[in-house]
């Protein structure tokens, strides 16, 4: 038993033997595996496997590392229909232990690159069946640093991808995923679910930009795969927008709906270049299952179209409504509105076989009545465009086409799409008689090959606009070429017989050029005598482009300049750095309209070279005999100097110039001096000036731009008056500026007396002194200053400058002081006069104290303020403001005010503040005050309320010296306003309301004085939305009712010519006599009744009104003209944009006056047409001057014409003219406090008139020495504002003229009228007639005048009956009797009459003309009645001339006799004058005089 039971045994002992040893060789077989796999080799071996069993789908190169942990792909590629996508340094980091833990996770996967290429058409891509992860997914860290998405239409760049990835058999989610696009950097998180429809949230966020105005948007995304819902919210640039979009990504039509608002989109915020608008957008579509397409948009311009060259956008709405189906869509309703400019209406047709097919066939049109080109570019003439623009497509060509036409005017464009060639059968524009006309064609495939040509015919470009030149060209341009690979271009022009500006205009010219390349140039152009030659090439080493100008005749450029100019050099360099020298020499340069004459000679030679896109210039030159009058200036001179200069034409731009005057004058002063500076944007440097103009003299030098800067300047200038007349005094200046342009520093002293400036400005007297500011360079004083500067700037790295900065600054510009004084006395120019002016500051930057006064007899006003400025911000309060004259005020308290300047303008910056805020204000006036809650400036926005009350109608009435006149008050109004104007928008709103508190009006201008009575006068005005309302309510017992609401649609802020608006209205008055006085005519009196219904609608420029006016017992008096109207009568009717005159009828104290017709107001202008009828009335009446008249006259007006005709008879006249004493103002009188009335330039249409007047049978004419009875017919015409024309004739029927005491009979007086109004033919005969029954002889003669030729070269001899000589017709017409019984004075009567009746003032203009000082007839000197001989014996003619301040030399014939004298008279003093005499006579006299006062 016991050797059976250890057989038994001992099996089972060799078990855990051998088990050991099986786990030994699995232990080792795991090592070993493990060992193998973590191999690099291993990793290869199965990458290779991998790749060979995917068919070359994928392609593996470069890989290391191991499977355990860190593996390296050099570059990966995946090929499959259509995509390749290649992956390049691909690194991945990983755990696979932690498989069994927490899933596949890989703790780094980076990649350097990839690339994903699509080639061909994509296919339509199906919804996957499954998303899930058969395993748990994790990478902690996925990094791609370029993303490049390729296709046929170009490629997208996506750098720095970052994200996290999460997956399982439910859901993917990624987390922290960011990247950056050339539109701005994204983050992004989402997760989606792992089985179907796969529901999807997820966020997504854009920025661009750092700035305020960069872009921004957030998208959210909800729904499934199946159906995708998109949110977006974003702004740029000030827009801001939403869109809601939903997607089937999967279906065969992928949008379903979208709806999209857009808000401030202003072009001019994406671009500088583009005008300004602020735009809104809307636009949404709906396309449901069964492909029904349904949708509208509208662009909405916010503010209002505006031209381009207003800088604004010509569009107002761009609107349209989508409906149909996806194979057949409609596009209806399009409006493309322009605003002012007019409007296209339209729509379109687009068909397909199918929702995915091409277009089969399209048709789009739009049509225009009436588009004004004026109101896209305001240089054009103003039009009325009408015709259509169709474009039409099949799938083998697209046709473009327009026909638009006005007078004159037509543009036909024909162009071409098919087999990928573009090509331009016709574009021709037709402006009057002239054409410009344009073919060409473009290739779009291969080297993209075009050509063009262009031709004009007569064209005139003042046809399109009175701003365009005038002229008539005649060219042919040619120009072909290809796009691809690099543009190149071969072109050629030729002008044929042209004319320009009126000269004659010729060229012809050709080139050759591409990217870098000019080549081949050969052009000549000729204006008149001045020509212009290009030839040679340019871009590459060694190559020159030639050119020379040759202008010898500037005024064929413009009619204003003269001169010649002659001017030559060459181009070098390349297309991107060019370069060119020039030499230029110009003779007797000036302006015609100066009308000096100029011998001047201007040389300048020098460069110009673009460095990176940037201009420099450098030039030397000289000036001789520069006559500055020879361009308009007051002053002649005769200018001669060198000079250098050099600059950088940018707007970052800097400049240099060193001028050297050689002797030199100006207004025959001398003018010589120097000036060096540099100068840049904000500064200027090494300045050195010392210029001299007669005994005047300005000096700078230093430099402005920083704290340690200074510029030094010193003005003397006694003698003002040598800058030309409309200067003079004296005046002088000195002292120091600083610090920059935002934060100047100054300190000046100035004194002057006696000062004229242009503008009749004068200054009596001014003085003063002001520190304002302080820096670095004036605390260290004139040397030290100058010094540290020059230090601080030399210091290496600046070390010294900042040394200074660091110190020095904190001291000094800690708190600078503003201290000024400057009083200025008998200030005088055309808007205001002042006694006194006088500006002070004290205190510094921190705390300052503003005092300005100013008085003259009308006021004496004080302002004070208190403030402080820090950080381009002025805060501080209004401490005092009055006024003790005319319109007297007091602030009642301190008012706060705050100012903000510009960001770093300075001080200077608050001439143009960004930002004001007034504080509560009162006002106290010597009755009533005025209260201001605020008024705000932000930007271009204001913003003000306040209210008046208690405030006298007399305190306004100081500004109208009419309403003083005739207007008494005890009435106070009182008002209160709210408004906020946005400028830039130029939109309104707010209100304005003004209302009577108490009291009356009375006008006192009448012989009687009219109190209205009024109980209400209430006026408001709103603005709201764009829309004015106004309200008037005024009721009065003597003034009577009316009402009149209204309102009207702004534009811009304003009204304009197509403003709507609606208007109703209503007035009773009882009596108008209370107007009269206020026509400022004395004596006029008005009374009646009236009464006025209307209401209207339509446009500012075409109103549509209707209502009713009448007026009963309408009277006009006006006793200083003798005119009396009574029983007047008015009916008249508003219809439309007219006004139907049906009755106006007056009663005269004889006779009666009636007028209708009508007036019409369309267009923004008017058409009237209108008849005026007279019977017997009498216009005039009063005991001078009767005139009753018949006839009938027409006023008619229309586009064309504004004419007045009529026939008017005098039924019975008698007027009495003014005697020759009645008292009028000399010429050389002056009232003070009147200036000359204002030339008015006369504007619109002018009136022609064309009226013819009859004398009748009734007419007298009585004063000046006439009593005559006339009759005749004038005819006055005048036309086109010229002088008034006249034909007919005017006679006297029988009639008497007084004169020297007689009363001569006019047997013949006719005037005749051949045009000129104011020199008819005369034919004038006047006697003096003998006693009746008298027989005529020789002892007995009938004398007389006769006046023939014209008024302006009359003929007048003497007539007799019998015929005697010409002295014994002058005595028998003046005296009565011969000549041979005149003695004593009737000589001297005889010459002043013959002085009067053959010329008056003949004898003067004589001696001018001669140049003598006396030319006269008249008796000797010493002879007396009793003792002098009859006749003409002692008749003397004289002549004398003044030959100094002292003497005076005569000589006297006698015309008589032989006898003669000469006489010197010279003037010992005052009272002693000796003369001698010489002649028939020889004499020396002493005359002594001696005046008793």
């Amino acid at each position: 038993m016991a050797d059976q039971d250890d057989k038994a045994v001992l099996p089972r002992r060799r078990w855990p033997q051998r088990l050991a040893i099986g786990f030994t060789l699995l232990a080792a077989l795991l090592f070993g595996a493990f060992w193998l796999l973590g191999r690099e080799s291993t990793l290869q071996q199965l990458v290779q496997r991998i790749s060979t069993a995917s068919g070359g789908t994928i392609t593996v190169t470069g890989v290391s590392g191991s499977l355990y942990h860190r593996m390296h792909i050099d570059k990966l590629v995946y090929r499959s229909e259509g995509t390749v996508v290649t992956a390049e340094q691909i690194d991945i980091n990983w755990s696979p232990l932690q498989y069994f833990s927490e899933g596949l996770t890989i703790s780094e996967l980076h990649a350097r690159s990839l690339l994903v290429q699509s080639m061909g058409p994509s296919t339509p891509s199906t919804m996957p069946a499954s998303l899930a992860s058969p395993i748990k997914l994790s990478i902690s860290d996925g990094r791609l640093d370029k993303l490049t998405l390729t296709s046929e239409s170009g490629s997208d760049v996506i750098e720095r991808l970052r994200f996290k990835l999460d997956g399982d058999r439910t859901a993917w989610h990624v987390q922290d995923a960011s990247a950056h696009t050339a539109f701005g950097d994204i983050n992004a998180e989402a997760a989606i679910a792992g089985a179907k429809p796969f529901a999807l949230q997820g966020k997504a966020t854009l920025a661009s930009g750092a700035t305020a105005g960069g872009a921004q948007l957030a998208v959210q995304a909800s729904g499934d795969l199946a159906l995708l819902q998109l949110k977006a919210q974003g702004s740029a640039n000030g827009a801001s927008g939403e869109a809601l979009v939903t997607l089937a990504p999967f279906d065969t039509i992928i949008l379903h709906s979208i709806d999209l608002t857009g808000r401030d989109l202003d072009p001019a915020g994406f671009d500088a270049a583009w005008p300004q608008a602020k735009f809104g957008l809307k636009l949404n579509a709906v396309i449901a299952k069964d492909q029904k397409l349904s949708g509208q948009f509208a662009l909405i311009n916010q503010g209002k179209a505006a031209p381009l060259d207003r800088d604004g956008l010509p569009l107002q709405t761009f609107s349209g409504r989508l409906d149909g189906t996806l194979t057949t869509s409609l596009l209806d309703n399009v409006l493309l509105d322009l605003g002012p400019a007019g409007k296209f209406t339209g729509g379109g047709k687009i068909q397909r076989s199918g929702p995915e097919a091409g277009i089969d066939a399209a048709t789009f049109k739009l049509h225009t009545d009436r588009i004004d080109l004026k109101n896209l570019h305001t240089s054009i003439n103003k039009t009325a465009v009408a015709g259509d623009i169709t474009l039409t497509s099949t799938p083998k060509k697209q046709t473009l086409s327009a026909a638009l036409a006005d007078k004159g005017l037509r543009l036909d464009l024909q162009a071409t799409l098919a087999d990928a060639l573009l090509q331009l059968h016709q574009a021709r524009l037709q402006a009057k008689k002239g054409s410009i006309s344009a073919t060409g064609q473009l290739s779009l495939k291969d080297k993209q090959a075009f050509s063009a040509k262009l031709t004009t015919d007569h064209f005139d470009p003042s046809a399109l606009g009175s701003g365009y030149p005038i002229a008539d060209l005649n060219a042919d341009i040619n120009a072909s070429g290809a796009l691809t690979p690099a543009w190149q271009v071969a072109a050629s022009f030729q002008i044929k017989t042209s004319k320009l500006m009126g000269q004659p205009l010729a060229g012809n010219g050709k080139l050759n050029a591409d990217a870098k390349h000019i080549s081949g140039v050969d052009a000549h152009l000729s204006l008149a005598q001045n020509t212009a030659d290009v030839s040679g090439s340019f871009g590459a080493p060694g190559e020159q482009l030639r050119w020379k100008i040759d202008a010898r005749q500037l005024s064929a450029v413009s009619s204003d300049l003269l001169g010649a100019i002659a001017a030559s050099g060459a181009v070098t360099g390349t297309l991107d750095a060019p370069r060119s020298s020039f030499e230029a020499d110009a003779k007797g340069l000036g302006f015609a309209s100066a009308k000096r004459p100029s011998d001047s000679l201007i040389h300048a030679s020098g460069d110009v070279v673009v460095a990176k896109g940037t201009p420099e210039l450098k030039m030397n030159g000289s000036v001789q005999r520069l006559n500055p009058a020879s361009f308009g200036a007051a002053q002649a001179g005769a200018v001669n100097a060198a000079f250098s200069a050099e600059a950088r034409l940018t707007s970052d731009w800097r400049a240099g110039v060193n001028l050297t005057l050689q002797p030199s004058t100006f207004a025959n002063a001398p003018l010589s001096g120097y000036a060096k500076l540099s100068a840049s944007k904000g500064s200027v440097s090494n300045a050195d000036v010392d210029l001299h103009l007669a005994s005047n003299s300005l000096q700078a030098k230093g430099s402005f731009g920083s704290a340690l800067d200074k510029l030094e300047w010193k003005l003397d200038a006694p003698q003002l008056g040598a800058l030309g007349p409309q200067f003079g005094g004296a005046l002088q200046a000195s002292g120091t500026l600083s610090g920059t342009s935002a934060r100047p520093a100054l300190a000046l002293t100035l004194n002057g007396s006696n000062l004229r400036a242009p503008g009749q400005q004068e200054i009596g007297s001014i003085k003063g002194n002001a520190t304002l500011g302080n820096t670095i360079a004036m605390a260290t004083g004139a040397t030290g200053g100058i010094a540290a500067a020059d230090a601080a700037r030399g210091a290496t790295g600046g070390a010294a400058r900042s040394a200074v900065r660091g110190g020095a600054a904190a001291e000094v510009m800690a708190d600078v002081p503003l201290v000024s004084d400057i009083e200025i006395t008998r200030y005088v120019s055309p808007a205001i006069s002042l006694d006194k002016l006088r500006l002070q500051t004290s205190g510094t930057r921190s705390a300052h104290v503003i005092q300005l006064n100013a008085a003259n007899p009308d006021f004496d006003a004080a302002l004070r303020v208190k403030g402080n400025w820090a950080n381009d911000t002025w805060t501080g309060a209004i401490d005092t403001l009055q006024n003790r004259g005319r319109f007297a005020l007091t602030l009642a308290a301190p008012a706060p005010l705050k100012l903000v300047a510009p960001e770093d303008t300075g001080v200077a910056g608050l001439l143009k503040p960004e930002q004001i805020a007034l504080g509560s204000t009162t006002i106290n006036l010597p009755a009533g005050s005025v209260r201001i809650d605020y008024l705000e400036k932000n930007a271009s926005t204001w913003r003000s309320k306040g209210q008046a009350a208690g405030v006298p109608v007399n305190y306004l009435a100081q500004l109208s010296e009419a309403w003083r006149d005739n207007v008494r008050s005890s009435m106070t109004i009182g008002a209160d306003w709210g408004i906020n104007l946005q400028a830039a928008s130029r939109t309104l709103a707010g209100n304005v309301h003004v209302y009577r508190e108490q009291g009356d009006l009375t006008i006192t201008g009448a012989d009687l004085p009219q109190a209205l009575g009024l109980k209400t006068l209430d006026a408001r005005a709103d603005v709201n939305d764009g829309t004015l309302r106004v309200q008037l309510n005024v009721d009065g017992t003597r003034a009577g009712q009316a009402k009149l609401e209204g309102s009207a649609q702004l534009q811009d802020g304003r009204l304009a010519d197509d403003s709507t608006f609606t208007l109703n209205g209503s007035a009773n008055m009882g009596s108008l006599a209370w107007l009269a006085p206020l026509a400022g005519q004395p004596g006029l009196e008005i009374d009646g009744t009236l009464k006025m219904a209307i209401s209207g609608t339509g446009t500012i420029a075409a109103p549509q009104l209707a209502g009713d006016i009448t007026g009963e017992k309408l009277s006009v008096n006006w006793l200083d003209q003798g005119i009396k109207l009574r029983n007047g009568q008015l009916q008249a009717h508003l219809t439309g944009d007219q006004l139907q005159l049906q009755k106006l009828a007056f009663d005269g104290a004889e006779g009666r006056a009636q007028a209708d017709g009508w007036i019409r107001y369309a267009g923004n202008e008017a058409t009237m047409q209108l008849k005026l009828s007279a019977d017997k009335l009498e216009v005039l009446s009063r005991p001078d001057r009767i005139l009753t008249i018949s006839g009938t006259t027409s006023l008619t007006r229309d586009a064309k014409h504004f004419q007045l005709d009529g026939k008017l008879r005098a039924d019975r006249a008698s007027i009495e003219l003014a005697g020759a004493d009645t008292p009028t103002l000399s010429d050389d009188v002056v009232i003070l406090g009147k200036g000359k009335a204002p030339v008015k330039t006369q504007q619109g249409m002018p009136l022609n008139i064309d009226v013819e007047a009859d004398l009748g049978n009734d007419f007298k004419l009585k004063g000046k020495g006439l009593d005559a009875e006339l009759a005749g017919t004038v005819r006055i015409r005048v036309a086109d504002r010229r002088p008034p024309r006249v034909n007919g004739s005017i006679r006297v029927v029988s009639g008497t003229y007084a004169a020297y005491g007689q009363k001569l009979a006019i047997d013949r007086g006719v005037i005749n009228f051949t045009g000129a109004y104011d020199n008819p033919g005369l034919n004038i005969l006047a006697v003096r007639r003998r006693p009746e029954g008298e027989a005529l002889s020789e002892t007995n003669v009938e004398a007389g005048v006769e006046v023939r030729g014209t008024a302006l070269a009359p003929q007048a001899k003497l007539v007799s009956t019998p015929t005697v000589s010409d002295s014994d017709k002058l005595a028998w017409l003046v005296l009565g009797h011969g000549i041979d019984n005149t003695a004593g004075n009737d000589m001297a009567l005889l010459s002043t009459a013959a002085g009067a009746l053959f010329g008056g003032a003949g004898q003067g203009k004589l001696a001018n003309a001669l140049g003598v000082d006396e030319l006269g007839v008249g008796q000797a000197a010493g002879t007396s009645t009793a003792g002098a001989a009859t006749g003409l014996q002692n008749t003397v003619v004289t002549v004398g001339k003044r030959i100094s301040s002292r003497a005076y030399l005569s000589f006297e014939q006698g015309a008589g006799t032989a006898t003669s004298l000469v006489k010197l008279k010279y003037k010992l003093n005052p009272r002693i004058t000796l003369q001698f005499q010489t002649g028939t006579n020889n004499a020396l006299d002493v005359l002594y005089t001696w005046a008793f006062d």
